[in-house]
């Protein structure tokens, strides 16, 4: 073959390449289409009174029924009586979330690293790892199972020291202890994996010239092994900062079991306007929220990559 045919070939096989990978995207591109484009119009009913008709169609009833409202929607929300402990319950178990849920996993990744039995990894890596695929219907059923008043393995456990049993569910003051190991015991093996990949991609010649140098255990993570995690750590910061002003709904609201006691410490923003949307059926001001939530945590992303970007142009998102 002449180098002529070569690059007249070349092209035809980077499009055949192309379109091969443009036709295995085509579910995931379908998908997002249906489920994250399509939805967006559901933004109107943050700014409209929604006043449905029976039996008129969706649409007519948004863009024709429901009167313009603009921002009366946020005001009511913002001026709930209740919103300041429920925006400093959301953002306080996300700050705790966002600083342990990455120390935690990449301290876990380090010690797992320098494991040497594969057997022994790998049970390690399922045994974390598998909470993580687990509903939170069945973790909330896990934690009954210790926190029961009657039949709790907790208070078993107490009774044989002679103290007297304690109604959890009844009792807000240990909640936030509660809900924070039950998050971080269901999440820390799937963030654990993201880490450890990043550390099996470094170059164990380093490792090895470091330790030939007289490099002990801390000072190679210290000079390498961190280092060279912090574009890894600088993008689940980024996109974690993202959704600083949502929560896990299934955390805070199947785990408690929805126990009116707790809510001084377990409703968080998306608990709230769940109760408020199913309590009252008000779509606008649930849209109101919903609309907040993705808003904020889009400027604080932004905010959290430019910041970053300044210090570490590398480790940022672009």
């Amino acid at each position: 073959m002449s180098k002529k045919d070569k690059r007249m070939g070349m092209p035809q096989k980077r499009k055949k390449d192309t379109l091969d990978l443009l036709f295995m995207s085509l579910p995931a591109f379908i998908w997002f289409i249906l489920f994250a484009y399509l939805p967006l119009f559901g933004v109107v009913f943050a700014f409209k009174h929604f006043t449905p008709i029976a039996g008129q169609s969706l649409f007519k009833n948004l863009f024709i029924n429901s009167r313009f409202v603009g921002l009366k929607n946020f005001s009511f929300l913002l001026r709930s009586s209740d919103m300041p402990q429920i925006i400093f319950n959301t953002l306080f178990y996300n700050v705790i979330f966002l600083i342990v849920g990455i120390a935690l996993p990449v301290l876990l990744a380090i010690c797992l690293s320098e494991i040497h039995s594969k057997r022994f990894s790998g049970f390690v890596q399922m045994t974390t790892v598998l909470p993580y695929f687990m509903s939170w219907v069945v973790v909330s059923y896990c934690v009954y199972g210790f926190l029961a008043t009657d039949e709790g393995q907790l208070n078993h456990i107490l009774k044989l020291f002679g103290v007297t049993a304690i109604q959890w569910y009844q009792s807000p003051v240990y909640w936030r202890f509660i809900l924070i190991i039950t998050e971080l015991w269901k999440s820390t093996g799937y963030a654990m994996i993201i880490y450890l990949c990043s550390i099996t991609a470094i170059d164990r010649s380093l490792y090895e010239s470091a330790s030939l140098d007289g490099a002990r255990f801390f000072d190679r993570v210290r000079y390498i092994t961190l280092p060279l995690l912090k574009p890894t750590i600088a993008t689940i910061l980024i996109l974690r900062m993202g959704s600083l002003l949502t929560s896990d709904f299934g955390l805070f609201y199947q785990v408690p079991l929805d126990s009116n006691s707790l809510q001084p410490v377990t409703q968080t923003l998306d608990v709230y306007v769940y109760k408020a949307l199913m309590k009252q059926a008000n779509f606008s001001f649930s849209s109101a929220a919903a609309f907040l939530q993705s808003a904020v945590g889009c400027i604080l992303l932004l905010i959290a990559n430019t910041i970053i970007k300044k210090i570490d142009k590398d480790s940022s998102l672009g």
